[in-house]
């Protein structure tokens, strides 16, 4: 038996040779496992050839240099791998949106215990500035401190799609363009809230609800 690679597939090059060893010594060839195995031998070297690729154009390799070795204009190249290599990129940004929108949501909450309505409002969709007004806010926000006194912390923060799925697994199937809600534990001196601020694919603010711990059927 070929020797396995450390993924427990048997390694390409061994691959390939598997069916022409077997008929240049005479032995019998099942044709079914050998149609299987060029199978897998052309989807295993097509992913491998996806994989250099991308690592090559990492590596700053122009598309002309990559359609040059493959016999075709640059144009051929990149339409065939573009979208292999800009993926990467892509899912990184997201990543980053992710982190980025756990961080502003920290701040939105931080800004509204010190007053800063102004600061928050620059950060929303117009439709969502004229919905939720400074006075309305404030006066969300006066009532929490007057039940539970001042924020302590915004923690426990979470990321979710708007379908309510939790954003992880649907950052694998490149969905938070579509937008995202962030829900974190609000800890003040005397008790603990629900704060939630839902974002478009842009990152603006669309929805901002602060709910007692427990809270149900919220609008999302």
């Amino acid at each position: 038996m070929a020797d396995q690679s450390p993924g427990g597939e048997i390694p390409l090059s061994a691959l390939a040779a598997t069916v022409e060893e077997a008929r240049a010594v005479g032995l019998p060839v099942d044709d079914a496992a050998a149609i299987r195995q060029a199978d897998q031998l052309v989807r295993r070297s097509q992913a491998r050839l996806v994989d250099l690729v991308v690592a090559t154009r990492a590596a700053g390799v122009s598309w002309q240099a990559i359609g040059d070795a493959l016999g075709v204009s640059r144009q051929a190249a990149f339409k065939r791998f573009g979208g292999a290599v800009a993926r990467p990129q892509k899912e990184m940004e997201m990543g980053e949106q992710m982190i980025d929108l756990m961080d502003r949501t920290r701040a939105v909450f931080e800004r509204l215990d010190a007053g800063d309505y102004e600061a928050v409002r620059t950060q929303m969709t117009y439709t969502c500035a004229r919905t939720l007004s400074k006075r309305k806010i404030q006066g969300v926000w006066n009532q929490v401190v007057a039940e539970t006194g001042r924020l302590e912390s915004p923690s426990d923060l979470t990321v979710q799609t708007p379908d309510g799925a939790n954003a992880l697994s649907k950052f694998a199937n490149r969905v938070l363009a579509s937008g995202a809600i962030v829900q974190a534990t609000l800890r003040h001196e005397a008790g603990e809230w629900i704060g939630r601020v839902a974002y478009n694919g842009s990152g603006k603010i669309t929805g901002l609800l602060i709910a007692p711990p427990g809270s149900r059927n919220l609008p999302f």
